[in-house]
């Protein structure tokens, strides 16, 4: 019960959520004025050699019919450096104050007094910048230019940059636009970069990455967090973990590649094969773009691979009878083949697949089929189950990469051949680009740097890992691993592969923490965790074991799936089918293997694999307070480990 008590006091403290900068009306007591609502924010964040430089610009709308006074506060990160800060308001700089912790948190307090927001106490612990802004007219706008730097903080093999942004509860609107930029830049090449917190999009390239994170009409409620690591070496590991005294572990695992080849000897060289169905569900647009896409494939081709082209659309026809080398010669052909191909008749999958897998590839070469296709069969072998236990009898050493075209293919026979051949399928939906797709798609894998990847965990025990197997990687690439282990204390880490037909090995020395680490990674695993169930389910039947897990994982981590979908209100439901229409389509948990609601079904679980959920919508009915989980029972909010408790209303 007293663990209980201390929990829902820490939730009432991150109920009402602060604020990243805002200003706080400061007026005398017997008038009353609305909070200033935020109307635009955008932080850019740079980095040189760990080094954090934040520019931040935000406007501020006097909602109120009255000129009034502000304060402008700001939680500094810690080990932000006083000297480099700035505020400039409409061009004038304003002079501010730095308080340290115990001076801010008296400030914090007598805030909370005064706006009953008692999240602002979630930042007792930092440093505060504090600036009188007046005035703010009626009715008006007002922008704030702020600057800070600071030494960024190192969690494991990885720098954390931490941007305080809580702006819940403080402006009674959502604020239209939010932009989170980053830049870094440092003296080894850039490898993993990643947000737990916030969905971002990311370039590399070499020592140098960027990105940013995106959104509109949103209500901000937790701190932006990314983390990066850079090369040790030429392959290398990233490591975290994390454990609770009494309970197994979690660890985050990266490996990274080379972002590029230090000679084309390097290269593994491929046997491709790329399987396009031609039927007359094709024809069109969709034919021409995949064509056009074809041809980078063609055009791209290193002079060491071999490949072949198939058509398929009632009959199977090939370019060549077997691979080819990539000569001049062949790669006209191959072009002039494919400006000949047009679209019509049925679509033969089954034979056309066999046929590519049938051919017989070289000694030390990586060996990948991509499959395009719009439809379901039609023609030969259509029974799904049958098509799939066929490739799984014929396949050896292949990777079968998918592309799934529109709303009309079979979605759960597409997710069953990739899972079978140890690739992956991609979803282009109506009006996406298919030759961007696919062009975008083989850019990652024309360079292959190690196949067939294993690695054997030392020390510990380690158990659940996600993905399970890690497969091949390319040269710029990085692989995230997220799994559980049992003990604790120093272990190592071997990674085993093949590298032009020959062993190659790596391995490093790692700590699995006996207790603490960082409270993303459980939330992480238990993503992935449930992606990898739910793609069970989906493809292979509801099984009661497969079930009861999502739900007992939903359920401990406040995650939302269609079997823990009534955790959330019919409220929240519909504003999360009115915001995204693909949540709603993987709420209603479809189980029809074609259509709209598949193909989205389908990608939805693919983002949430790759960690791409962490940020759902902002629900009234779920509450995160570090690695625990409360819900919104009868008006009370109850701590999610608890089953029967004396429930403590929250005001």
């Amino acid at each position: 019960m007293r663990r209980l008590i201390v929990a829902l006091f820490l939730l009432l403290l991150c109920t009402c959520v602060a604020a990243d900068g805002i200003i706080v009306p400061v007026m005398p007591p017997h008038k009353k004025v609305g909070y200033l609502e935020l109307r635009d924010h955008r932080a850019n964040i740079r980095v040189v050699n760990g080094v954090c430089y934040v520019d931040v610009e935000e406007v501020f709308y006097n909602p109120n019919s009255i000129q009034i006074e502000g304060e402008y506060i700001f939680p500094l990160p810690k080990g932000a450096m006083p000297s480099k800060f700035s505020l400039v308001i409409d061009g004038k700089e304003i002079k501010g104050k730095v308080l340290e912790k115990n001076e801010a948190r008296r400030i914090y307090e007598s805030i909370v007094r005064r706006m009953r927001d008692p999240a602002l106490l979630e930042y007792y612990d930092y440093n505060l910048f504090r600036a009188k802004v007046f005035p703010i007219p009626p009715r008006a706008e007002r922008k704030v230019l702020f600057s800070y730097q600071y030494e960024l903080p190192r969690k494991g093999d990885f720098y954390e940059i931490m941007y305080p942004f809580k702006i819940e509860g403080v402006s009674g609107k959502p604020v239209d636009n939010v932009v989170i930029s980053f830049d870094i830049e440092e003296r080894a090449p850039v490898k993993q970069v990643f947000s737990p917190t916030h969905k971002i999009d990311v370039k590399k390239d070499g020592k140098k990455a960027k990105g940013a994170y995106e959104e509109s009409n949103v209500k901000p409620e937790k701190d932006f967090i990314l983390y990066y690591s850079v090369a040790k070496e030429r392959f290398a590991f990233s490591f975290l973990s994390a454990r609770q005294e009494g309970e197994d572990g979690f660890f985050l695992l990266g490996l990274s590649a080379p972002s590029k080849p230090s000679s084309s000897k390097d290269i593994i060289p491929k046997d491709v094969v790329f399987v396009i169905d031609v039927s007359g569900s094709m024809s069109g647009e969709k034919i021409e773009q995949a064509k056009a896409g074809l041809r980078f494939f063609v055009e791209h081709l290193r002079k060491d691979d071999f490949f072949n082209i198939v058509t398929f659309s009632s009959d199977v026809e090939l370019f060549r009878d077997g691979f080819v080398p990539s000569t001049r010669k062949n790669l006209d052909d191959a072009l002039e083949f494919v400006d000949g191909i047009s679209a019509g008749g049925g679509t033969n999958i089954n034979d056309a697949l066999l046929r590519a897998l049938s051919m017989e590839g070289h000694k030390g070469y990586v060996q990948y089929v991509v499959f395009l296709t719009d439809g379901e069969p039609t023609v030969g072998i259509q029974d799904p189950d049958e098509i799939v236990k066929n490739v799984k009898k014929t396949i050896g050493d292949e990777r079968l990469f998918i592309f799934g075209v529109g709303y009309d293919v079979n979605t759960i026979l597409l997710d069953r051949l990739a899972e079978v051949g140890g690739g992956v399928v991609e979803y282009v939906e109506p009006g996406e680009n298919l030759e961007i797709a696919i062009s975008s798609f083989y850019s990652k894998i024309m360079e292959p740097a190690l196949e067939d990847i294993t690695i054997r965990f030392e020390g510990v025990r380690t158990y659940k890992l996600h993905p399970p197997t890690p497969g091949d990687i390319f040269f710029g690439q990085d692989i995230l691993i997220v799994g559980r282990y049992r003990g604790y204390g120093k272990g190592r880490l071997a990674l085993g592969a093949k590298k032009h037909g020959k062993p190659f090995t790596l391995d490093e020395e790692v700590d699995f923490v006996r207790s603490g680490g960082e409270e993303f990674i459980p939330l992480l695993w238990a993503q992935r965790r449930v992606a990898y169930l739910l793609s069970e389910i989906r493809i292979n039947g509801e099984k009661k074991e497969l079930v009861d897990e999502v739900v007992a994982l939903g359920e401990k981590y406040g995650i939302v799936t269609p079997y823990t979908s009534y955790l959330v209100t019919k409220e929240e439901k519909m504003a999360m089918r009115d915001a995204s229409p693909k949540l709603g389509m993987f709420l209603s948990a479809p189980r029809a293997a074609k259509g709209k609601n598949a193909v989205q079904y389908s990608k939805q679980l693919d983002e949430m694999a790759e960690g791409g959920m962490t940020q759902m919508p902002s629900l009234v009915s779920i509450k995160r307070v570090g690695d625990k989980v409360f819900f919104l029972k009868d008006g009370v909010y109850v701590d999610g480990e608890y089953e029967a408790v004396s429930y403590t209303h929250l005001r």
